[in-house]
């Protein structure tokens, strides 16, 4: 799943001299649980970890359990009172274009 140009591109970004650890920690992540093996999913890991391996590891045993939960925290901000919610990305997109065009 890292072979996609802009998640490739972001991660070495992001992580600079450790993103070949960066690399194999998503890889490995993706060979011990299938579901993970979904761009968007990726996408909404690498955007959380903000430029931190740890993070990023555990984003990726979060994800492990339930990808829901990461896509719910990268692409929603709460915008009201309660639960109330409002996508403001949309990770299935390329990080050049999450932030366009974004529907519920």
């Amino acid at each position: 799943m890292t072979n996609i140009p802009d998640i490739q591109e972001r991660i070495k970004t992001d992580f600079g001299v450790q993103a070949q650890e960066a690399f194999e920690h998503i890889n490995a992540g993706v060979a011990s649980a299938r579901h993970l093996n979904d761009p968007r999913i990726i996408r909404c890991i690498i955007f959380l970890a903000d430029r931190d391996i740890k993070k990023l590891t555990i984003l990726i045993d979060s994800a492990k359990i339930d990808p829901r939960d990461i896509i719910m925290w990268a692409e929603y901000i709460q915008s009201g009172p309660g639960d109330q919610t409002t996508r403001v990305r949309d990770f299935s997109k390329t990080f050049d274009q999450s932030e366009t065009d974004v529907r519920e």
